[in-house]
């Protein structure tokens, strides 16, 4: 990348919580070794089973999350929109991916690759932590979503799930904005598990008390904070006492 390039990207990714976390030499050594990659809509950027060639990050366009079944379908676990930084298992771990990574539009991905992110820890160590702190930040999520899937009730998990998918997009952009969900409906019922004709009732409520606003092939949540709350264990201990 140019300098300006370089610049706009800097300034780009910093919005993100992760990323504008790192300490700034981290930041500038990362971008300084990435380079810029363009994917059609349908594209596979990463595929499941396969060790992928470092770090990425949407920059522009949007990437979907999705395990394949035995029956070759695709179970879909999130769409990340810019700022969403992914594959970052499979480096940490030198393994493969537990998940695709494909394209949901024409999109503009950075990677960092592989032997550039171990030179960098191997030039300093102590960056390891930094690296490492968004796959625990991850795991955390990814965790109280199987919760949520295996023994909540439809209501409940629908607002777990809508909690979780704003929490990993409160990461990709600046704080204290609405978040914008990159998923339909029909997206929602997928990663929720449930039917569209289950949910939809439970939306409309979610709607008319205000928590989101359904808008063109995406979900607004207008107070992400307010939202996330409402999934909180001190909010589900409230409920039990009422």
């Amino acid at each position: 990348m140019d300098q300006e390039s370089l610049r706009q990207v800097s300034e780009q990714l910093r919005e993100g919580s992760w990323f504008g976390a790192l300490p700034a030499e981290l930041q500038q050594r990362m971008l300084a070794r990435a380079n810029v990659r363009r994917y059609a809509k349908g594209q596979v950027v990463s595929l499941e089973g396969r060790v992928p060639p470092g770090l990425f990050c949407v920059l522009e366009g949007q990437v979907k999350v999705v395990r394949f079944t035995e029956a070759g379908d695709e179970a879909l676990v999130y769409v990340g929109g810019p700022g969403f930084w992914f594959a970052e298992y499979a480096w940490l771990m030198n393994a493969t991916a537990i998940v695709s990574f494909i394209a949901r539009s024409p999109a503009k991905i950075l990677l960092v690759g592989r032997a550039d992110l171990d030179r960098i820890v191997d030039e300093e160590p102590r960056y390891f932590r930094d690296l490492a702190r968004l796959a625990v930040l991850r795991s955390a999520v990814y965790l109280r979503a199987f919760v949520h899937v295996a023994s909540l009730a439809p209501d409940r998990r629908l607002l777990g799930q809508l909690a979780l998918l704003t929490q990993l997009r409160m990461q990709e952009q600046a704080p204290d904005q609405p978040v914008d969900l990159p998923v339909s409906q029909v997206d929602l019922a997928a990663i929720v598990g449930l039917t569209r004709q289950t949910i939809s009732p439970l939306i409309k409520a979610l709607v008319d008390a205000g928590r989101i606003e359904l808008r063109f092939r995406h979900i607004r949540v207008p107070d992400p904070r307010a939202l996330c709350d409402l999934d909180s264990p001190r909010a589900a201990h409230d409920r039990r006492s009422a």
